[in-house]
């Protein structure tokens, strides 16, 4: 990327539901490195404004990750949006499908952070981890999802005290349903939604929150909630 003058941000999952939301709400501001997998639809994203530079990976491959994100010169802010939600009961989730939603949504955002970490360190950054209503609580039909975000919150809490000597700042965003495709489950479960779901942009409007907290403070969990609730 161009060297800029602006506060960068890098965002995974940049054309998903949330993920573009967040772009939307920072473009102009910040230069913004969004990943994504999917070339058209990061094309349409490069289109919102100017110093938005895509990343088209597959973060699956975490083994290019030093070469991919580890070469930036500078990163203000990490955003870990990016994860897969198949919703499962335990007794029809393979081992298969529990080791590929624990790596995307745990174990990438992990190591994305820690291959981020001199840089974040230098700008005394802020990570955000999306997390969900699923954070700490669970249903019989959604286990592995809800595994995955509650280990993700361990993850958030566990680097922020391991950082807190470098004055970064960790958080934890964790909204209930929101009006994204991820929750157009294709099964045979049941399945209740509150009558209103939150927008994408109202997570985006919450992360620029977090980022842009006052230094005397860290904001470390906020827990967005719909109006009513399921």
């Amino acid at each position: 990327m161009a060297v800029s003058n602006k506060p960068v941000v890098v965002v995974t999952g940049a054309t998903g539901g949330i993920g573009r939301a967040i772009v939307e709400e920072l473009v102009g501001d910040y230069a913004i490195v969004a990943q994504g997998r999917d070339e058209a639809r990061l094309l349409t994203l490069s289109r919102l404004g100017e110093e938005i530079y895509p990343v088209q990976c597959d973060l699956v491959n975490t083994d290019e990750f030093a070469t991919t994100f580890g070469l930036l010169p500078r990163v203000d802010a990490l955003l870990n949006v990016a994860a897969i939600a198949p919703r499962l009961a335990f007794d029809d989730a393979t081992a298969a499908v529990w080791s590929e939603v624990m790596h995307l949504n745990v174990t990438v955002p992990s190591e994305l952070t820690r291959t981020l970490l001199p840089q974040l360190q230098e700008s005394t950054g802020t990570v955000v981890f999306l997390g969900s209503g699923a954070s700490r609580t669970t249903s019989p039909n959604n286990v592995v999802y809800a595994a995955s975000k509650h280990a993700l919150q361990a993850l958030a809490d566990g680097i922020r005290l391991r950082t807190e000597a470098d004055r970064m700042r960790v958080a934890t965003i964790a909204p209930g349903y929101v009006d994204t495709p991820m929750i157009a489950w294709d099964d045979d479960y049941p399945l209740l939604l509150p009558d209103t779901l939150i927008k994408p942009s109202t997570v985006a409007r919450t992360v620029r929150h977090v980022i842009e907290a006052p230094s005397d403070t860290q904001i470390t969990e906020v827990w967005i909630r719909p109006r009513t609730e399921a």
